[in-house]
């Protein structure tokens, strides 16, 4: 983290830098990168439960009770891991934009937020994966679980022996 180029001289648009200013960008980059990683965890577990959830309610063996209080449970996740996720981006993305205007201020080239994100989608990848922006592809299929868990709650409650 320097005010200047790769000849020492200062960047453009770059404004004195305290270590009090280091100290904050690297307090904000270190949470940015917490929140990245926190984001990404409650999908994993979310899934493991949902697994777990899953098998209760679709298992021959399960009773009818079973099946409902499983179900119920595997919606309730489906509903809060969405909401944890969703929370957790906007923290990310809002420390990612902050850490791009300083980077912007202070050095004149950000490297987080919207410029790095344009960097990264010119880079060469299998189009079919990386057409679609992660998080609403995983917003997507966390979804897909909730309403499969509707879906098996409503077999539980008015055709129970369709899952047997």
């Amino acid at each position: 983290m320097t005010n200047s180029d790769s000849t020492g001289s200062p960047a453009p648009g770059s404004e004195p830098q305290t270590s009090a200013d280091a100290v904050v960008y690297q307090v904000v980059a270190a949470r940015r990168m917490q929140w990245d990683a926190l984001l990404w965890q409650v999908p994993a577990l979310s899934l493991t439960a949902q697994a777990f959830l899953f098998t209760i309610a679709l298992g021959s063996d399960s009773s009818r009770y079973a099946r409902v209080i499983a179900s119920a449970l595997a919606i309730v996740m489906s509903v809060l891991s969405l909401h944890l996720m969703a929370r957790h981006r906007q923290a990310e993305v809002t420390d990612a934009h902050w850490l791009a205007d300083y980077e912007q201020r202070h050095f004149g080239n950000p490297v987080h937020g919207p410029v790095w994100a344009q960097r990264r989608n010119q880079t060469p990848a299998p189009r079919l994966l990386t057409r679609y922006r992660a998080f609403p592809v995983w917003m997507t299929g966390l979804s897909v679980f909730g309403i499969a868990a509707l879906t098996t709650l409503a077999l539980a409650l008015f055709a129970p022996n369709v899952l047997c």
